[in-house]
């Protein structure tokens, strides 16, 4: 076929396609129309949406920020003065920050339940339910945290806590399968030697003595350049 018949050919293939596209037009103006403003209705919203959502995520890791710095304040005895009062910023006691840093948490994931923040104010609230000795409520919260925050790094470090707070709680039959099972998945969100340590002590508390030597082995044998080599090589030494 010469170019030119194509050429032509091609001129009229357009030229039937807006002719075509032109009574389709006519034929449905008034229904076009309204699928024309109901696109536009829907990117109005949606960017409504993402602004909303930038939002409430500014607002929510603000609140989260402030927890944390609850959480971080450092302790200051009471002052002894009499009309003293306690320096800005501190707490007198251990058991009044994590009080008042629980408060906090609670605030963000009251206020913002399905935002990141939310999810990380679940994860310390958890974690500073476990410094109080309260286990059961802690164990709570870290499921709570795991069931929040789909396969990320909190579920990870939720089912860390969870199976240190049951060790702590003396129920080893829950806690160390858990940790048996972070330890073995090597492309997981959490360094297995760290893992393996935790293991490996919760193996003691347990009176699980030769489980303890083997993992504690594997950490110097797997990991010679882990932080934790030393503290292995210690509890080796004291296990014999």
């Amino acid at each position: 076929m010469k170019a030119e018949q194509r050429h032509k050919l091609k001129q009229n293939d357009f030229a039937l396609r807006v002719a075509s596209a032109t009574e389709v037009l006519a034929a449905n103006r008034d229904r076009i129309v309204i699928g024309v403003v109901a696109v536009v209705a829907v990117v109005l919203i949606a960017s409504a949406y993402q602004w909303w959502s930038g939002r409430t995520d500014a607002k929510a890791e603000s609140l989260l920020a402030i927890a944390m710095q609850t959480y971080d304040s450092p302790i200051v005895p009471a002052p002894t003065v009499p009309g003293a009062t306690q320096q800005a910023g501190t707490f007198p006691t251990e058991q009044a920050r994590n009080e008042a840093a629980l408060a906090a948490f609670q605030q963000v994931i009251d206020q913002y339940p399905s935002t990141q923040a939310g999810t990380a104010a679940r994860y310390h609230h958890a974690a500073s339910l476990a410094a109080m000795g309260r286990y059961a409520d802690a164990e709570k919260g870290f499921q709570a945290t795991i069931d929040a925050a789909g396969n990320d790094l909190y579920t990870a470090a939720a089912k860390m806590g969870q199976a240190e707070t049951l060790i702590a709680a003396g129920q080893f039959d829950k806690g160390l399968p858990i940790l048996e099972t972070l330890a073995a998945d090597r492309d997981g969100m959490l360094p297995v030697d760290g893992v393996l340590m935790e293991l490996a002590r919760g193996y003691q508390k347990a009176g699980k003595t030769a489980e303890a030597r083997t993992t504690f082995k594997r950490i110097v044998d797997e990991f010679p350049d882990s932080l934790f080599v030393p503290q292995a090589r210690t509890e080796l030494t004291k296990l014999g």
